[in-house]
């Protein structure tokens, strides 16, 4: 089912209201001067723009809070989407438990012991990547980095995943969270896309006595250092990073506004994306 969109209909009853201010104008001008009616005989169609006009101004004060509304609820679906998919994961693991158990004794019946230790790392090793997605006290977290390594597996990309702190008293929103973490990863995702030899991206989550640190890693092209400033203003392109867009200067606005900081450095080998948000 499609949904509704209150910010576009707002904005389209700007728009009206604009319009039928000046349709009324025009013609209160037109009539005035080409059929010289008396302007004491028009003084209706002004009073008509006026409040045609002031009729535009409560839609256009709820424009940037409706604009926010719609971001969060479009992060929230992305959200319940990406708790799906986890759901989906454990899930399997979990109709597949049974199935691994009776390999293992199989093997170990017939005294393969060899073969059974090497088919228990392989299924350790599943589990385990799905396991220390799971260390943040954020399902909706959790939920999409699981997403994101899934997507970087998709792409032939290695991915590691280090967590070291539950994010339980972290004063950034959950929703907002997922647009931190995402939209950087994103960024990583998108630079490996041309590199030709192993593509590795690392995620580490982790915590002080001061603040909450994360650290996203890849080994993409080296980002010169006169632009590790400019990538993370609005609507900047260039360079072998290209869709960045918005998203590093959301993460930006995103980290300032909870008093954090983000920076990223880069050479030939490696480019870091590396942040803290403060404990309150």
């Amino acid at each position: 089912m499609r949904r509704f969109n209150a910010h576009k209909l707002l904005r389209m009853m700007v728009i009206l209201d604009i319009l039928l201010a000046v349709s009324l104008i025009a013609l209160t001008v037109y009539l005035f001067v080409v059929h010289y009616i008396d302007a004491a005989e028009l003084y209706i169609l002004p009073i008509i723009s006026l409040i045609s006009l002031s009729g535009a101004i409560p839609p256009i004060l709820m424009l940037r809070p409706m604009s926010k509304y719609n971001i969060r609820l479009k992060q929230t679906e992305d959200s319940l989407d990406d708790l799906n998919k986890l759901n989906n994961t454990l899930r399997a693991q979990r109709h597949d438990f049974m199935n691994h158990m009776q390999v293992v004794h199989s093997l170990i019946e017939l005294e393969e012991y060899s073969e059974a230790n090497d088919y228990i790392n392989k299924v350790y090793t599943d589990i385990e990547k799905v396991s220390n997605i799971l260390k943040t006290g954020i399902p909706a977290v959790n939920a999409i980095l699981e997403s994101k390594r899934q997507t970087c597996e998709g792409k032939g990309i290695e991915v590691t995943v280090d967590i070291n702190s539950t994010l339980s008293k972290i004063s950034v929103p959950d929703w907002e969270l997922c647009r931190l973490f995402g939209n950087i990863i994103d960024n990583s995702i998108n630079a490996l896309s041309g590199v030709q030899t192993t593509r590795r991206l690392s995620i580490e989550i982790f915590e002080d006595i001061h603040s909450y640190r994360f650290k996203i890693s890849n080994n993409g092209p080296m980002i010169p250092p006169e632009l590790w400033t400019r990538i993370f203003e609005a609507g900047y392109t260039e360079g072998p990073h290209e869709g960045e867009g918005m998203g590093l200067a959301i993460c930006t606005e995103i980290v300032s506004m909870y008093k954090g900081k983000l920076w990223v450095v880069s050479d030939e080998y490696e480019t870091v994306f590396e942040g803290f948000i403060p404990i309150v």
